[in-house]
């Protein structure tokens, strides 16, 4: 199988997870455009450009992966800071009509976001003027929202007043009107996907919240896919970096007898709790992404085809920096003996078993990984994964497993499971904090700020990652040797890494 794949953006998450999943298997190709063409953090892609090599690569393709943020803005966010006219925004998408022209048998299978609105201000990957007002425009949309929902107190009440009073009417308008603009864009995809043009449409929401701007536009998307009777073919859930994977695994579901995955948590509770900068509880994500990637829930074991352990906070969700000082929660409310046991009791029986590791938010759980490691599973399980939100893991983790139910390359579930140790375990859960605390001041660098000095943190990164590694992994992946690690930041700042290495198997 053939699938071209037009991924939100150049980060590794977007452009290296969905291409590691795919070498599992040898009957699927995967063809993304270079990575240079897909611009740079806030600098967008040449849409022109793109659109010339997707004429050619869909050419004999079996499926297109296509983030409408990227055919449309040229990237994510560039999605956020455009001044586009929607003429030229609903042109550009209106190229996925002469796509089936090209190639009348493709299947589309799209995504497009709800633009999110982050609580905090910063203009990191926001607009300027989020940096002063940024946290006023949250919650700005928040009050508004639950006014018309439900009232405020008084104190609310008093807030709201406030935040009109200092937040000036420029950078307001600006937001809201570029948010009119992508829903515009959104509703029109889901029109596209009326008529057939889009196969399937998946619309995550960035770190979504249960009021304000996000709120509001899915109550408006919501309308137009239940009027238009869409809703086996339009999916919405919380989520965004995922959605190349869950839609790549989509491109090979199994249409007659979907694959069925029984999930079970760490903690009792674990399925009500609401992760971080989501806005639902954890259960209805998980059957969000296991229906978004054409799978079914399966009620018991037996009736299973993959087992997905999700170890998962008991009553609420912290930070994994936090994670040396978490809360007594994490030990009350939730059992990692239990959990690892029963993983190791699952593939004593023969069951595919795939770890989420969503205890923590941006970042693994480093007790789970050393209670795995011991207990000789880190080599037995299917896939692994522990990074930035909630939904981010989980889908990569249900497509991750998906993609090596059968016809798999034993190698590439290795490379895959190392990668995501490496870089959401070890270092968003643990090197990347001890970095900022450190580290960086010597060089008078911060979380975003490298000021020139991105060879030493990166080399420094690199030598922690491999200290780190062979002093906490001591009983796995005995039989493979890791070489040549390097990393790099797509984005210049400590957030997200790219890992690159070279894996060799020592029985050669």
């Amino acid at each position: 199988m053939k699938i071209v794949y037009l991924p939100l953006d150049e980060r590794p998450c977007n452009y290296i997870y969905p291409q590691m999943i795919a070498d599992i298997r040898s009957n699927v190709e995967l063809i993304a455009p270079p990575r240079e063409m897909l611009g740079t953090k806030k600098t967008p892609a040449d849409t022109d450009k793109l659109w010339e090599w997707l004429q050619t690569a869909v050419v004999g393709a079996d499926k297109l992966v296509v983030s409408l943020e990227q055919l449309v803005y040229g990237g994510l966010l560039p999605s956020r800071l455009h001044h586009e006219r929607v003429e030229t925004l609903l042109a550009r998408l209106g190229r996925l009509e002469a796509i089936k022209s090209i190639n009348s048998d493709i299947e589309i299978l799209a995504a497009c976001l709800i633009m999110r609105t982050p609580t905090y201000s910063s203009s990191e990957e926001e607009p300027d003027y989020y940096q002063e007002f940024g946290n006023d425009i949250f919650r700005w949309g928040w009050l508004n929202d639950k006014t018309e929902r439900e009232g405020l107190s008084a104190a609310e009440t008093s807030e709201l007043g406030q935040i009109i009073a200092r937040l000036p009417k420029e950078p307001l308008d600006d937001y809201c009107e570029r948010r009119r603009k992508n829903i515009e864009i959104n509703k029109a995809a889901i029109g596209l996907t009326d008529s057939g043009v889009i196969d399937f449409l998946s619309i995550p929401q960035d770190d979504s919240a249960p009021y304000g701007f996000t709120a509001i536009d899915q109550k408006t998307i919501v309308s137009e896919v239940v009027g238009r009777r869409l809703q086996p073919r339009v999916h919405m859930y919380p989520g965004a970096d995922e959605v190349g994977c869950t839609l790549l695994v989509r491109c090979i579901a199994y249409k007659y007898r979907p694959l069925k995955i029984f999930p079970f948590y760490s903690a009792v509770n674990a399925a009500n709790v609401i992760a971080l900068y989501e806005d639902r509880p954890l259960g209805e994500c998980l059957k969000a992404h296991i229906l978004a990637a054409g799978c079914l829930v399966a009620d018991s074991p037996e009736q299973a085809d993959i087992i997905l352990a999700i170890n998962a906070p008991g009553k609420f969700m912290m930070e994994s920096a936090s994670q040396f000082a978490k809360d007594i929660t994490y030990s009350s409310y939730r059992n990692l003996r239990e959990f690892v046991m029963r993983i190791s009791d699952y593939v004593a029986d023969g069951y595919q078993v795939a770890v989420a590791d969503v205890a923590f938010c941006n970042g693994g759980d480093h007790e789970l990984v050393q209670m795995l490691d011991d207990a000789g599973m880190l080599d037995e399980i299917t896939a692994y994964a522990g990074w930035n939100t909630n939904c981010n893991t989980t889908g990569t983790v249900i497509a991750t497993a998906i993609f090596a139910y059968e016809d798999s390359r034993g190698k590439e579930i290795v490379r895959n499971k190392i990668y995501h140790l490496l870089e959401g375990w070890a270092y968003q859960g643990v090197i990347r904090q001890e970095m900022i605390v450190d580290f960086l001041p010597q060089y008078g660098a911060s979380y975003f700020v490298m000021n020139g000095f991105d060879e030493e943190i990166n080399r420094e990164t690199e030598h922690r990652l491999e200290r780190f590694w062979y002093a906490n992994i001591r009983n796995s992946f005995i039989d493979w040797e890791i070489e040549r690690l390097t990393v790099w930041r797509p984005w210049r700042r400590m957030f997200e890494i790219g890992v690159k290495f070279d894996l060799f198997y020592k029985k050669y």
